[in-house]
Order: C-alpha cells, then structure tokens, then sequence
C-alpha cells in the first residue's frame, strides 16, 4: 500500500516540481525555503493519507486512493507554478480547501466504512432539503460574478449538492429497480407513479439551478442521474433518450439567456468577440498549439496570459507546459479513476451502495469531460472546474468528499474476525431462542 499510496504518487510530483524550481533558479539564483513548501505539503498529505488507510486496515481498492493522490499532486504543481496555491501565507478561505478536504476524506471513509453508508438510505429526504435549501440560499444572498453566483469569501457552496443529490436519488433508483427495468419490445417502461416520483424529487433542485443561470451544473447532474439510472435498470434506451432530451432542452434553453448566447457565439466563432467573450478561448487555443507535443515545461509557458487560468482552463496549463503527452497521461490519470469508480460499483454489496458509487464515478467522469472538451472547444464552454486540478475551494473539498464515499463503499465488507463473532452471535441467539421455547411447552 505505501508503493500506490505514497511513493508512486510523490514520484509524479517531484519531475514537475524539480522543473518548476529549475526555471526558478535560472531566473533567480537565490530561492528562499518556501520553494521546497509544496513538496513538504504534499508528503504530508500522502503520509496522513496511507496512515490513516494502514491503521484502520483499509482493504478497498488501492487504485482509488493512489489515483486520486496523483491528480492532486499535479494539481498542486500546477496551482503553486501560476501562484495560487500560497502554503506559507493564508490570505483566502480557498487556500485551506486542500488540507479540510483531506481531512473530510479519511472521516467520510472512517464513518461510512464497513456497510455503514447503507444506513444513510432512509435519510434521502434530508439530503435533498438540504440541496434545495443551498441552492435557494446562494440564489438569494450571493452575487452574480463571471456567470455564477458566490456567497461572501468568493465562497460557492453548490458544488455540495453534487454528493447530497446523489444519495438522495440512489434510494429511489435502488428500491425501484425491478419495477424501472420493466420493458415491452425493448422500450422501458415502469410504473407511471414511479416516474412520477422520481421527477418530482429531481425537479425542485433543478428549477432551482435554472434560476440560477448554473446550466453547466444542471446539465452536469441530469447525465449523472441517467448514467444511474441505465446502470440499475440496464436499459439503453433510458441513456440514448435521456441525453438526447438534454441537448434538445439545452438547444431551446441555452439561447434564452444573454450568457447562453454568448457561449454559443464564442463556441462557434469566437473571432465574432476576439478582443472581448472570445478572448479567452482563442487564447487557449493558442497556448496549447504552443505546447506542441513536449511542451515548454513547467514554469516555462505564459498561462497566465489566458483568463482565469487556475479553475475553468487549468488544463490549458497542462497543454502549454506540459504538451500533448502530459495532456494524454492527465486524461489516462482520469480514465483509470472512472475506470477504478465503476469496478468499485460493481463489486459493491448492496444496490444502494453500488448505486451512489455509480453515481459518483459518473459525476467525476462527466465533469471533467465537460471541463476539457469545453477549453479544447469541442463542446461550449460550462463554467465547470475540472476536478482535483482546478483552484476552487468547494470544488475540491466536495471531490475530495466524494472520494471518501468511494473508498467507504470499496471498504464494505466487515473484517474477518469481526464477520465471525457477528456470525457466532446470531447462531448462538437461535439455539437459546428455540430452547426457552421448548421449555415454554413443556408440561
């Protein structure tokens, strides 16, 4: 476990930050000790992480733990080399997101492991009150800024609906999931009443967000909840209509709105506004063509020359310093991840467990292809972070609490020795049972 945990993870960190230190000290020969403050952070966080995972006799997938680590680890490369990531001076909230989210990490594990996260299915309501109660309040005390709303701090809780809603839909698609499998020819269809429900669970939380403006979130939960739902009805054509739905609604929703139309104008020509909206695209382009395939290396490039750089385009620091093959090892980094997420839930021992963590692989997977194809401009661009990389404070503590999900549900099944005793107890209740029963009939 320390080989996965601890040492793979940290020999992918030290190439990038040796680099970034090499360009440091041509330019300034005389480094102060804060240089070595990102290493000495990130070793910390892997030896608190394998700690952890040693002594509570963590027995999930390594895969997971490792892979995660590693993204982070590029992530805290690349946000130290543009200058957002301070580990000596605090001067934001966001600046503390790193190590909070690690912390909520190991206790979500800690607390859900061992089949615990079970005992959250009757408690679908509370999680989906309190989306709706999130969305409802950053709608009505934050600020409109770049697109999105924030509370005070630059502070933007909704990423947290993003677990929360999909452990409150896992109930119903786990306890339907026979009734949602039924077909005639092919063609789903299950009870009118079963739909209904599920619909009105989903519709409050989205209604919200389309008042908000937030369609890269909305569009963004909506293919997770079909991803969930082709996975435990294995039904195709709830996937295939679903997402063609999504884009017909995004088709006549996304124009409506002055934002909405300036996406589709900066995605289909951004040369319309190359000195305003479309800036910041062809300036990604731009970089990444720099790039090339070896890149410039890190602390090389001008990243910063794009706007906002370290959340919605971190990939383009990738692209220009890095070149196409650090930009193909990230996305195999992510497809092992999803990869990882999706045997998880297929081994998972309950329905609803195997849900949420369909769930959640889904919700990381589409996430970062949201992120990407938008900063390569494959597909408009959503305003979303890409996860474990991207500077954001509520971004990366929810991923981070997500992962701890996983690991919980990868961990599920009870220890040896504790399975046994529990056997042992149930067997030796039985006989006790059957003879105080004997002794009641007998004369």
């Amino acid at each position: 476990m320390f080989l996965r945990i601890v040492l793979l993870p940290y020999l992918l960190f030290l190439p990038l930050h040796a680099s970034l230190l090499a360009v440091r000290l041509a330019n300034a020969p005389d480094l102060g000790w804060e240089v070595w403050s990102p290493a000495v952070l990130f070793l910390s966080i892997l030896l608190v992480t394998y700690l952890a995972l040693r002594f509570s006799d963590y027995r999930g997938s390594p895969a997971v733990p490792s892979l995660v680590l590693a993204l982070l680890g590029v992530g805290i490369a690349i946000q130290y080399r543009i200058g957002t990531l301070r580990t000596v001076e605090i001067s934001s909230p966001s600046q503390l997101a790193l190590p909070i989210g690690v912390v909520v990490m190991i206790a979500t594990y800690l607390l859900l492991r061992h089949g615990r996260i079970n005992k959250l299915e009757p408690f679908w309501s509370v999680f989906l009150g309190a989306s709706v109660l999130v969305i409802a309040l950053v709608l009505i005390l934050g600020h409109a800024f770049r697109g999105a709303f924030f509370l005070a701090g630059g502070i933007n809780p909704v990423e947290i609906i993003k677990p929360m809603m999909i452990v409150a839909i896992a109930t119903f698609l786990a306890g339907h999931r026979l009734l949602l499998r039924r077909s005639f020819l092919g063609i789903p269809l299950p009870p009118l009443n079963i739909l209904t429900t599920v619909a009105i669970v989903w519709a409050a939380p989205m209604f919200l967000l389309l008042a908000q403006g937030d369609m890269g979130m909305f569009a963004l939960m909506n293919i997770t909840l079909l991803v969930m739902l082709y996975a435990v009805t294995n039904r195709s054509l709830y996937l295939i209509g679903g997402i063609a739905t999504i884009i017909a609604a995004a088709r006549f929703l996304i124009p409506l709105t002055a934002r909405g139309r300036a996406r589709l104008i900066v995605w289909t020509d951004p040369f319309q506004q190359a000195t305003g909206t479309g800036w910041q695209p062809l300036q990604a382009l731009v970089a990444l063509y720099q790039g090339g395939f070896w890149g410039t290396g890190l602390g090389s490039g001008s990243p910063n020359v794009v706007p906002i750089v370290e959340s919605d385009f971190a990939y383009i620091i990738i692209g220009e310093e890095l070149g196409f093959l650090g930009c193909g090892a990230v996305i195999l980094l992510f497809c092992s991840l999803i990869f990882s997420g999706m045997r998880i839930a297929s081994r998972a021992e309950s329905a609803y467990a195997a849900c949420i963590a369909t769930g959640i692989t889904a919700c990381i997977g589409i996430q970062t292809l949201f992120n990407i194809g938008g900063v390569v401009k494959a597909i408009p661009l959503t305003g979303i972070t890409l996860p474990l990389l991207s500077h954001g404070g509520s971004s990366l503590v929810t991923t981070l609490f997500m992962t701890g999900l996983l690991l919980a549900i990868s961990d599920e099944r009870l220890p040896k020795k504790q399975a046994a005793d529990k056997q042992k107890s149930r067997s030796g209740k039985a006989p006790a049972a059957k003879s105080s029963a004997r002794s009641r009939k007998t004369p």
